[in-house]
Order: C-alpha cells, then structure tokens, then sequence
C-alpha cells in the first residue's frame, strides 16, 4: 500500500512502530497505539456501511475521550471530513452548524442527546446519529455496540494527501465557518511535520515518519484545553504523529487543582494551555502551595490561540523555575507559527524574517516601515467550506503565491522582522493613533492586584474613540484607579493608558478562553452611563 500524508496513513506507520504503547490516558483509563486503531477500524467500517463516503462530512460533538481520537481518524481511513463541534452550543447554535457543514454523520456525548435530537429533527437530512454513552433513543446508533461489533475496515485505496480535514472556527469573527485544510498542508502547516520533536527538518516522505518515532524522545503531553477546540487537537495530533503519550483532561470544567494533580500523576513533560484564561489561576493554585505538586518531570509549557502575558509566565517560573514557556501564534485559518524569536518592548512578539510570515498592506506585500496584516504562505488551508466569499477574503492571491491572511495588525521592520501589535478587529482608533487591546491588558495584568482585564475603545467626541478597562481584582486585593493609572504610565505612551477604569467580579471569556470584548463593552456602557 503506497502510504500518503493522510493522517490516517502517517497514524498507522506509528502504530506499526509502537502498536504497545499508551497513545492517551483518560482519568483511569489508558489505550494503546493498537487499541485506538483497531477502534477506529471498527467505526470506519461501521461509517461505510452507513454510507459515509470520501467528501461526507462527519461531526464530533464530544468532550475529551478515547472515542474523539478514534472517530477522527476512522473519517480519515476513509476519506471523510471530519470537523469538530462545540459540546455547549445550543440548540439554535447547532441548528445553524449542522445546516452550515451539511453533516452526513454526527458523534455526540449521551448527555447532549436531547439538545442533539431536538437540532438535528428541525433540520432533518443528517442520516447517521451515534451517541457516545448510554443512551437507549432507538434512532441513535450506539457508540459500544459499534466497537463490539468490529466491523472491519473497508479497503481503502484512494487516501490523498489532499483528503480533507475541516476546523470550525469559534465565530469570534461572526457566524461559525469551517476552514478546510488538506490533510498534508495541516501536517506541515499546524503540525510541524514531524520536526517539533526531532533535530531534523520536516519529513519528506510519508514513510520516513517511522524514524523519527525511533528516533525521538518519548514524552508525555497535556493539551488542558477541550480537543474541539483547534490549538488542543494540534497540539494532540502532532504528539501522538510522533508517538508520544497524550493525556486529556476528564473534567469538563477547568480546575487549576485538577490540572496539576494530573501533571504530577501522569510524569507531564509538556502541557499546552490557552493564554492567562487558563494561566492566571494555574499561576496562583502554584503560589498559593509552592511545594504541593512534584513537578520534577515537567519541562515545558506553551500555549496558543490566546495571549499568554510575559507577567504570567513569569510567575509560573517563580515557581517552577526548571521549566521554559512560551507564547505561539496562529490561527485556525493560518495554522501554527510559532513563538516570537525576536526580543521587542511593542506589542505581543516579533518574529525574525521567514520565508512563510509576511505582511500584507492593501492586497499587496508591505514595505519596510509599514502597518499591516500578518499573513502565513506555504502550506495552507483551501478556504472556507460553502463560503467563496469570505474565502476570497482571506485566502488571496499576491503575485502568484497564495497567502492566508491572519487576524492581526503586524508592522514589517526595517530589518526585515516582523512585529505582532494586535488584533485588527479590536484596535481602538484614539485621537488618529492606534491602541491594541492586548499590550494594553498585558501590562494591567502585571499589577500584583490584578486578576483580569480587558480593554475597549468606547465612543468618545474628541478623539473618536478612548482606551477604557474593565478590570477584575484579585481576591482580597485592592487597586484605586490613580494606582492602576500610574502603573500604566511607566509602561505605556500616554495615549495608550485607559482613561476610565471600572470594575466587575469576574470577566467573562469563552470556554477557551477567548476574550468576551462585546460583553465588557456593554459592562462598561452600563457602568459609565
């Protein structure tokens, strides 16, 4: 069988080489290489014998699990697309997804069966329902029925390396849109390509994933975040390509206790969260009892798909000063580019000149000195599911070479780095300058009385706009404004210092982590009114 860069192809060059080993541990339950790709056998044939073709495709509604891992890669065995949903959308929401992926096939967890029923019977048209759990509903197929039965994998020929993958963005940016990434562009784009754990460069053939297994290090990883949400299942997917152990997280709600407790029980090298949503309160469970957790084995924590703030990391050293942080960029539309590698006292990171970051002004590439749009080129996704629209948008074409436009405003240097300022949809346009949300919370979180902030542009008559901050304080801390306002100043240009604070019990994100600014907004208008 010639091998492509399918993933389901690459996942069984890697079960072959380490069909013994732990690919997850899920709360008491651990599962091999072997076992995973049995399963997933067992739920390609089942799919196939449904109907589910190459192109159809197939939602994962599910909360971490075995069964998350194994559904994803039976899509892939045979040329299904597989997209995640998020498990606390309602029924409204879900009416609006199913529609909008033309779902053949959805996996869901038992407990979401009656929001899952109610969606998918005001829409009608998706033909395969199975249900993760105990539920006894007679028009869903049963998760532990499909495994025991063990149908067979159907064979399977026609595996692409263009097969593809499609991620659900977070609708941060509007409605939900599902970005379509070919199976060997997200191997090379959001995965590494088997180089994040080995001194090599990327692989270049399908086959030569088995040395790097070999070859590599073994380790265990932690992606804290759910794996329906994208930065989490990289982190997974290019851990387990290379044969490590991943754990997931068995509790739904993040607890800061849990997740140390599981990085000490587990032996943790590596975990990955998702900015100072999930770092803040790791940072003060550790400050809280220094010496609870032995944490000897862990070396590396890293986070994506939000702002994970220097002050931050910082205080998680304090701690653990044996361990190395960092703060990656990306997006679901550009894939992983990595953390800064350039110091810089503006904005969130800085990037020293490479071939696939650029800065794109105005459909064309920036001039050193100029402000524009970061954007990734090489490997990439295909656009937009059923939106040609929004696809030409930010899937363009610049003299001859494709390029996915990022969502934030980047400055290209005068010696050729590039500077991240911010994102481009929250930038507040004051007296003709330009503040970004980001730096700004990033220094109102370095106050030792801090615990959250966000920061917003509210309409003003002078200067079209004026930084306003929305602050949540530490249990039992105090901070007035004139405080806050003089930390700013020895920090930030005066433009960029809020100027009016206000205060709430807690500030509210997304399950990820992902700011709420519509929501502080609207907190602020109430307060200042």
């Amino acid at each position: 069988m010639q091998r492509t860069f399918n993933l389901a192809d690459l996942f069984e060059l890697v079960c072959q080489t380490v069909p013994d080993r732990d690919v997850l541990s899920y709360g008491d339950q651990k599962t091999s290489y072997a076992r995973i790709n049995q399963n997933a056998d067992a739920v390609a044939g089942f799919l196939h014998q449904q109907g589910v073709n190459r192109g159809d495709n197939v939602g994962l509604q599910l909360t971490n699990c075995p069964a998350y891992l194994e559904a994803f890669f039976a899509c892939c065995k045979i040329g299904a697309i597989p997209f995640n949903i998020n498990y606390r959308y309602t029924g409204t929401e879900l009416e609006y997804l199913y529609t909008n992926s033309r779902a053949h096939a959805v996996f869901f967890n038992d407990e979401l069966s009656a929001v899952v029923a109610s969606a998918a019977n005001a829409i009608g048209g998706i033909e395969t329902l199975v249900c993760v759990g105990e539920s006894q509903v007679d028009s869903f197929s049963s998760y532990a029925d499909i495994l025991n039965s063990q149908n067979p994998a159907p064979e399977y020929e026609g595996r692409r390396d263009d097969d593809l993958i499609m991620t659900y963005t977070g609708g941060t940016t509007g409605m939900p849109k599902g970005v379509m990434w070919p199976h060997k562009s997200l191997f090379f784009g959001a995965l590494g390509g088997a180089s994040w754990y080995h001194p090599g460069d990327p692989i270049t053939k399908p086959d030569e994933i088995v040395e790097r297994v070999e070859e590599g290090y073994f380790l265990t990883t932690f992606p804290v975040a759910p794996l329906m949400h994208g930065a989490a299942f990289w982190t997974a997917m290019s851990s387990v390509l290379a044969g490590h152990t991943i754990v997931l997280n068995d509790q739904v709600n993040f607890s800061a206790e849990h997740v140390w407790n599981l990085v000490e029980r587990e032996g943790v090298h590596i975990m990955a969260i998702v900015g100072d949503a999930m770092g803040v309160p790791l940072a003060e469970a550790l400050e809280q009892d220094p010496d609870r957790w032995d944490l000897s084995c862990f070396n590396h924590l890293g986070s994506g798909g939000a702002v994970f703030s220097k002050d931050v990391q910082q205080r998680i050293k304090n701690v653990v000063p044996t361990i190395e942080t960092a703060s990656s960029m990306g997006a679901t539309e550009t894939g992983v580019m990595g953390p800064g590698n350039k110091q810089t006292d503006e904005g969130l990171m800085s990037y020293q000149g490479r071939e696939d970051i650029t800065v794109v002004v105005d459909g064309r590439i920036a001039k050193k000195g100029e402000l524009g749009v970061v954007a990734r080129r090489g490997y990439l996704p295909t656009g937009y599911f059923g939106d040609e629209e929004k696809s030409a948008e930010t899937f363009v074409n610049i003299d001859g070479v494709d390029h996915a436009m990022g969502g934030d405003t980047a400055r290209l240097e005068q010696d050729g780095s590039i500077t991240i300022l911010g994102r481009g949809s929250t930038c507040i346009n004051t007296g003709g300058e330009k503040v970004f949300p980001e730096e700004v919370e990033q220094v109102l979180k370095s106050h030792p009385a801090v615990h959250d902030a966000l920061v917003v542009g509210l309409d003003h008559p002078r200067w079209a706009q004026q930084v306003t901050a929305l602050i949540a304080l530490r249990p039992d801390q105090s901070a007035s404004v004139a405080e806050l306002r003089d930390h700013c100043q020895q920090d930030l240009a005066g433009y960029k210092v809020p100027k009016e604070f206000c205060f709430a019990d807690a500030l509210q994100r997304s399950v990820v982590g992902k700011p709420d600014y519509a929501w502080a907004k609207q907190q602020l208008l109430n307060q200042l009114e």
